[in-house]
């Protein structure tokens, strides 16, 4: 089931701040189910398009896990932090900042490569193919509202430059754009 409320634009409370968090999974486990194939990803461009969401994505992941790791520190030097189990503050903290450092080198790498996977695709396209079939739906077969979507797929895409996409003009009306040859006039 699909969760289409929104998170909120800036959290005011630790409750909000958890709910952002969870919103953040579900939209990817929503994209893991939207990019498995058709009706959801069908064109290149959708491909390039959430490759480079993911990179920004994770470029800021970076700053977030700077604000957690800085949030600790900045508890633990106000006195305001204690352990269940009475273990060393200062330590529990350091192997805390160790794990945050090799998480954030990791999200630059995933940024980066996100970043390359998507530049390494900027030129892919579509292509018309003969007898082109519609996409599935989601249920393997087309429906009965989807039967003109299904004869249209066949056709498209095509370049702009087919001949059957431009209708005639009018008889009796001249385009602008059309030059005739009169049959006696001398070439220049």
């Amino acid at each position: 089931m699909t969760d289409y409320r929104r998170a909120p634009a800036t959290a005011r409370n630790d409750d909000q701040t958890v709910d952002l968090a969870s919103t953040l999974y579900k939209h990817v486990r929503q994209l893991n189910g939207a990019t498995t194939g058709p009706p959801s990803l069908t064109l290149p461009g959708t491909a390039y398009a959430v490759l480079g969401n993911l990179s920004a994505a994770t470029y800021g992941l970076d700053q977030l896990l700077v604000q957690i790791n800085r949030f600790f520190l900045r508890e633990l030097q106000a006195d305001r932090l204690g352990h269940d189990q009475a273990e060393d503050l200062a330590d529990v903290l350091s192997r805390h900042g160790q794990a945050v450092a090799e998480a954030r080198q990791h999200a630059r790498a995933l940024c980066a490569a996100l970043s390359d996977a998507q530049s390494a695709i900027n030129a892919v396209h579509s292509r018309a193919t003969h007898g082109r079939e519609a996409p599935p739906t989601t249920e393997g077969k087309t429906r009965v509202d989807d039967a003109g979507v299904a004869a249209a797929a066949n056709d498209f895409p095509r370049p702009i430059t087919d001949p059957t996409l431009h209708a005639p003009p009018p008889t009796g009306v001249r385009n602008r754009f059309t030059h005739t040859r009169r049959a006696n006039a001398p070439e220049a």
